[in-house]
């Protein structure tokens, strides 16, 4: 019972670990495409993120 138990904890925790994983990969891939665009301010103080493409409002 003990060690059945044991094997499913683990196979839980390594499921765990694999979708840490990918959520990460995702952060990173999002960092990226962010970086570019975001612009800083001359005195540096500001940042503004620059939306490109159909914008629209109600």
């Amino acid at each position: 019972m003990n060690e059945e138990l044991l094997t499913r904890l683990v196979e839980t925790l390594e499921s765990i670990n694999s979708n840490l994983s990918e959520i990460a990969a995702s952060l990173d891939s999002l960092d990226e495409n962010i970086d570019g665009c975001i612009s800083v301010s001359q005195n540096g103080r500001s940042r503004h993120l620059c939306i490109t493409g159909y914008v629209y409002t109600n």
